[in-house]
C-alpha cells in the first residue's frame, strides 16, 4: 500500500505481486477494500487487518495468534505496556521515541526516513540539547481547530511527538501525519475535526471529480450492494464520498449512481434500465422490468463479394473499423503475388523501378542511355572503342535516327614508315603497322657526316687510313668499334728520301733500308669485354706492352761459347679498373680487369729458336695477348 502523486493529486495505490489492484480484489485469502481515506488489506485466516491512509499505518492482530510474537515500532503484543519500548537486542528502554530509531528500514524513495541513530552520551558530561522552534503545523494541534477534541483526548503528547518528528525529519509530510493521527483518534471518540484547511494547503487531500471530501464521513457508507461487508464500528472516518443525491454502487467499483434501479454490467459497473451496449461481441441491454442483463451474439451485416484483380493484391480478412466484432474482406498488397518481370536491361539501357500510387507491384522499365554498344559492351560518348588493328574508333555524339543510339566513328590508322639511318621498317604479325628495326651501325665523323656501317664490315674515313670503324652486333644492339692503327717510330733524318715507303694500308711511313725499331711501351686496343654472357655496352680501351728490347748473341773468347742476352717487353706496373657489363633480363654486373700502366724490357731466358714476325703476325700476337690478359683477369676474380 502506498500513496503517489497522479494528475496533480495524491492517490492511493495498492500493489499485489508488482501489479496495481483495485478495491474489491480478492486472491489467495487476501482481500483489498477502501474505508474512507484508508486502504484496507485483510487476511481473514490469521485475523490480520492492515490500514494505510498514506501517512498513518496500523496493523491489528488477534492476541490469540500473535501473543508474544511481535516486535518493532508498534511494540510487543503482550497486553503489557511496560515492555513496548523494546530494542532489537531485547533490551527495554523508557523512551519509545528513541526505540523507534532502531527499527528503521532504508527506503530509497523516502530518504528522510534514514535518520542518524541517537548517539550514546559520554559519562559525566551534560550537553544541552539544541533548541528547535515548534513548527507552525504542530501548533495547530493546540489551536482552536482541535478545541472539542482537547476535552476527550489531551493534546500534549501528540504535540510533543509532532515537534520531535519535525526537529529530526525535514519532510513536512511527517508533521501532517501527526495532525492526521490526532484527528483520527478524535473521530473514534465521535469528535469531528476539519483540520486540513488550517494547514493552508500544506496537508491537502484531493478527491476524484465525482466525489466530495468529508473530514468525517460514515464508516460504512450506503451502497446498492446488499451483500457488502460491513466494517466493525459506527465511528466516523475521513475520505471521499458520493455527493448528495447519489449512492455508492458498490465498494469495489467506487462509482456513484443516482439510483439503485440498475443492472450490473459484465465489467461490474452499473448500467441504467434500458441501456444498450456491446460486450465481448455480444449485444446486451438492461431489461426495464427485470433489471437483468440480456445478451445475444452480435449479428454482422452481410459483406459484398470482393474481387482483387490488380496485380499483387490478394483478399485478406480483418476486423471492420466500424464494427470491430465483424470480419471484413479487403484487398491487401502482397509483393509475393506480384508477377515476375525482367529486372535487368540490355547494354545501353538503365533499369528504372517505380511504384505508382495505389499500385502494389513494382514496375520495371528500361530507359535508353546515351552511348554506343559494340560487341555487347556499352561505351559512353567520347570513349575509345577497340576495333581492328588498322583503325581507330570512338563513340561519337551523332545519333542514329532509327535506334536513337550513338554511332561508332572509325578512321584508318596512318603508319609512319620512315626510319632513321641504320634502321629498316619491318611489319609485325598481327599488327597494323610495323616498326623500325636496327640493322647497321651509324658512324658520325668529325665533319658531322654520317656513315651507315653494316655488321662485319670495316670502314675508314676517306683520307684517314689510320682510323678504322667496325660494326659488331651484341644481342639486339649494334655497336660501332673504333680502331686506330699505331705506326712504328719513323725518323726521316735517318732514311734516304728515296727509301721512304708507305705501308700497305696507307697509314704509316717506314724506311725499309733500316730495321723498324719500336721502343717497349704500353699500347692501346679497343675491344668489347664479354664475361659469362654479359657484355660491355661500348668497346673498352685495353693497354698492353709492345716494342723492341735489345737482344744480342756475342762470342766470349774467355768462355769459348756464344753468350746470349735476351729481354722481353713486359708490364712492370698495373692497376685494377672496373666496367659495368649488361646482362640478359635487364640486369647488370660490375667487372674488374687489369690495366697496364708501365712497360719495360725485362731480362729472360733466351730461346735458341729465332722467330721473325710480319706486321700481320704481330697484330695477331697482340690479339692473343689480349685474350690471355682477359683469361688471367677471370682467374683472379
Amino acid at each position: 500500500m502506498t500513496r503517489e502523486l497522479s494528475n496533480g493529486a495524491m492517490t492511493n495505490k495498492i500493489i499485489f505481486n508488482k501489479s496495481v489492484v483495485k478495491p474489491g480484489f480478492v486472491k489467495d485469502g487476501i482481500s483489498v477494500s477502501m474505508l474512507g481515506i484508508n486502504m484496507v488489506v485483510e487476511i481473514r485466516e490469521i485475523g490480520l487487518t492492515a490500514t494505510f491512509s498514506g501517512m498513518i499505518f496500523s496493523v491489528k492482530l488477534p492476541f490469540s495468534k500473535f501473543g508474544n510474537n511481535t516486535e518493532g515500532q508498534c511494540g510487543t503484543c503482550t497486553n503489557n505496556k511496560s515492555d513496548e519500548c523494546r530494542l532489537p537486542s531485547g533490551k527495554i528502554i523508557s523512551s519509545c521515541s528513541e526505540m523507534a530509531h532502531h527499527w528503521k528500514v532504508d527506503d530509497d524513495k523516502k530518504k528522510y526516513c534514514a535518520g542518524t541513530p541517537i548517539p550514546t552520551p559520554a559519562p559525566n558530561i551534560t550537553t544541552p540539547s539544541p533548541s528547535c522552534a515548534p513548527p507552525t503545523l504542530c501548533k495547530i494541534i493546540l489551536s482552536e481547530a482541535f478545541k472539542e477534541c482537547h476535552k476527550v483526548i489531551p493534546p500534549e503528547d501528540y504535540y510533543k511527538g509532532c515537534v520531535f518528528d519535525a526537529c529530526h525529519i525535514t519532510n513536512s509530510s511527517i508533521q501532517c501525519s501527526s495532525l492526521e493521527i490526532y484527528a483520527t483518534l478524535c473521530a473514534t471518540r465521535g469528535v469531528c475535526i476539519d483540520w486540513r484547511g488550517e494547514t493552508k494547503g500544506k496537508c491537502p487531500y484531493n478527491c476524484p471529480a465525482d466525489k466530495v471530501y468529508k473530514p468525517c464521513g460514515p464508516l460504512n457508507p450506503p451502497t446498492c450492494d446488499q451483500r457488502a461487508i460491513q466494517h466493525n464500528g459506527t465511528g466516523l472516518t475521513e475520505g471521499c464520498f458520493c455527493p448528495e443525491g447519489k449512492i455508492m454502487f458498490n465498494a469495489n467499483s467506487g462509482v456513484c449512481v443516482p439510483s439503485c434501479n440498475i443492472c450490473i454490467g459484465p465489467d461490474g459497473l452499473p448500467k441504467a434500465a434500458g441501456d444498450q451496449w456491446r460486450s465481448n461481441c455480444q449485444d446486451c441491454f438492461c431489461d426495464n422490468y427485470t433489471l437483468t442483463v440480456q445478451c445475444k451474439k452480435h449479428t454482422c451485416k452481410p459483406q459484398p463479394p470482393v474481387s482483387c484483380d490488380d496485380p499483387g493484391f490478394v483478399p485478406a480478412q480483418s476486423l471492420s473499423p466500424e464494427d470491430p466484432c465483424c470480419v471484413q474482406t479487403e484487398c491487401r498488397c502482397d509483393t509475393k503475388a506480384c508477377p515476375k518481370s525482367v529486372q535487368s536491361c540490355e547494354p545501353g539501357y538503365e533499369l528504372i523501378t517505380e511504384v505508382l500510387k495505389g499500385n502494389c507491384c513494382t514496375i520495371f522499365s528500361c530507359k535508353l542511355v546515351p552511348g554506343c554498344v559494340s560487341n555487347g559492351i556499352f561505351y559512353k560518348p567520347g570513349a575509345v572503342i577497340p576495333k581492328g588493328n588498322c583503325e581507330k574508333c570512338v563513340c561519337s555524339d551523332e545519333v542514329e535516327p532509327g535506334s536513337q543510339r550513338n554511332m561508332v566513328a572509325c578512321q584508318p590508322i596512318a603508319c609512319d614508315t620512315e626510319c632513321p639511318l641504320g634502321y629498316a621498317y619491318k611489319m609485325e604479325d598481327g599488327q597494323c603497322c610495323g616498326k623500325c628495326v636496327q640493322e647497321a651501325c651509324v658512324v658520325k665523323v668529325n665533319d658531322d657526316k654520317v656513315h651507315v656501317l653494316p655488321v662485319g664490315e670495316v670502314w675508314h674515313e676517306p683520307g684517314n687510313n689510320c682510323t678504322f670503324y667496325k660494326c659488331e652486333q651484341i644481342e639486339d644492339q649494334f655497336v660501332p668499334i673504333y680502331i686506330k692503327k699505331v705506326c712504328p717510330l719513323f725518323y726521316p733524318e735517318d732514311c734516304d728520301p728515296a727509301d721512304i715507303k708507305i705501308t700497305e694500308n696507307g697509314c704509316c711511313k717506314i724506311c725499309p733500308s733500316k730495321p723498324i725499331s719500336v721502343e717497349c711501351a704500353p699500347q692501346t686496343i679497343a675491344t668489347v669485354i664479354r664475361y659469362r654472357g654479359c657484355n660491355s655496352s661500348t668497346p673498352v680501351k685495353l693497354t698492353y706492352c709492345n716494342g723492341n728490347c735489345n737482344t744480342s748473341s756475342i762470342y766470349s773468347f774467355q768462355a769459348n761459347v756464344m753468350q746470349h742476352s735476351c729481354k722481353c717487353c713486359q708490364e712492370v706496373k698495373t692497376s685494377k679498373r672496373q666496367v659495368t657489363l649488361s646482362c640478359p633480363g635487364g640486369k647488370s654486373i660490375n667487372y674488374s680487369y687489369t690495366q697496364v700502366d708501365q712497360c719495360d724490357c725485362v731480362s729472360t731466358e733466351c730461346n735458341p729458336q729465332t722467330i721473325s714476325t710480319t706486321p700481320a703476325q704481330q697484330q695477331k700476337q697482340e690479339e692473343q695477348q689480349q685474350q690471355q690478359i682477359q683469361k688471367q683477369d677471370e682467374k683472379e676474380d
